[in-house]
């Protein structure tokens, strides 16, 4: 389904039946990266995945800018409002985690808990690249790089994607939601990250809040999450030994399993027994 306004469609999907869960993913990703989650959970809950404006099957028109972080939780509370739902869990991976940590900070009361996978909280990725992409330089390079994408969305990071340790499958998704992404999204959406630090806010997110990092995580620091956990005061971290940056794809029935049993001990979901991620 689409919700248009003058700069974006922004595409969702509504699946599932009980309490509502808004579901924010990360960078270069879309909607469809929770499928296995919502496959799991769908009889229990009411999931609302949305492709972020830049992102997925969302399109930007071509001469608007992307959204920065506080740019996108406003998009995602805005569409909370419009679709007349006040979620009981709001989830996000990587980019989304911070996402959903800046809903949290701008409109505490609109949800319950929150549930964040490999989140980005104080800007920074490994290998100090955030301080790269945040420098004048970077942002100069970015702001210059258009021409560039098409060959950055080529055939080549598409040889690249199978290194990442997934399956055919997620290698597939992976690839094509990189290529479905606008340059506008792209750009605004690194240099966000970079400019926002959530680090003086956490203390103030009152909310239960799930994190799950992977210990290999080599694309956001495994410090960002386990940061988040320990100052929110009611946060609860948990850690995937063998997981890298996507723990539902990697570890898939140990996440879904994670999620559920997180909701179950905040009477979000009932208790019962999960089909097979």
């Amino acid at each position: 389904m689409m919700i248009s306004n003058r700069t974006v469609d922004l595409y969702y999907e509504c699946t599932g039946d009980g309490p509502d869960a808004l579901l924010i993913h990360g960078w270069a990703s879309s909607g469809r990266m929770w499928k296995r989650l919502t496959s799991a959970l769908s009889h229990a809950q009411r999931f609302w995945s949305v492709d972020l404006a830049g992102f997925g099957a969302s399109v930007l028109s071509p001469d608007a800018l992307g959204l920065d972080i506080a740019g996108h939780a406003a998009t995602m509370i805005d569409f909370c409002e419009q679709q007349r739902i006040r979620p009981k869990v709001v989830m996000g991976h990587s980019m989304g985690g911070m996402i959903a940590l800046k809903m949290a900070v701008m409109r505490p009361d609109l949800m319950d808990t929150l549930v964040l996978a490999s989140p980005t909280v104080t800007g920074r990725f490994v290998f100090n690249t955030h301080q790269l992409v945040g420098s004048d330089v970077g942002r100069f390079v970015m702001a210059n790089s258009k021409k560039l994408w098409e060959v950055a969305q080529s055939e080549m990071f598409k040889q690249i994607v199978p290194m990442l340790l997934y399956s055919q499958r997620e290698s597939e998704r992976i690839y094509d939601d990189f290529k479905r992404m606008s340059w506008q999204g792209a750009v605004t959406g690194l240099d966000g990250i970079t400019r926002q630090n959530l680090a003086p806010h956490l203390e103030k997110i009152k909310q239960p809040a799930l994190v799950i990092v992977g210990a290999n995580d080599y694309t956001v620091p495994p410090d960002e999450g386990k940061l988040a956990a320990a100052m929110m005061p009611k946060g609860k971290l948990v850690e995937f030994r063998a997981s890298h940056h996507q723990p539902l794809d990697e570890e898939p029935e140990r996440f879904v399993e994670t999620v559920r049993s997180f909701l179950r001990e905040q009477n979000i979901l009932p208790h019962t027994r999960i089909k097979h991620a």
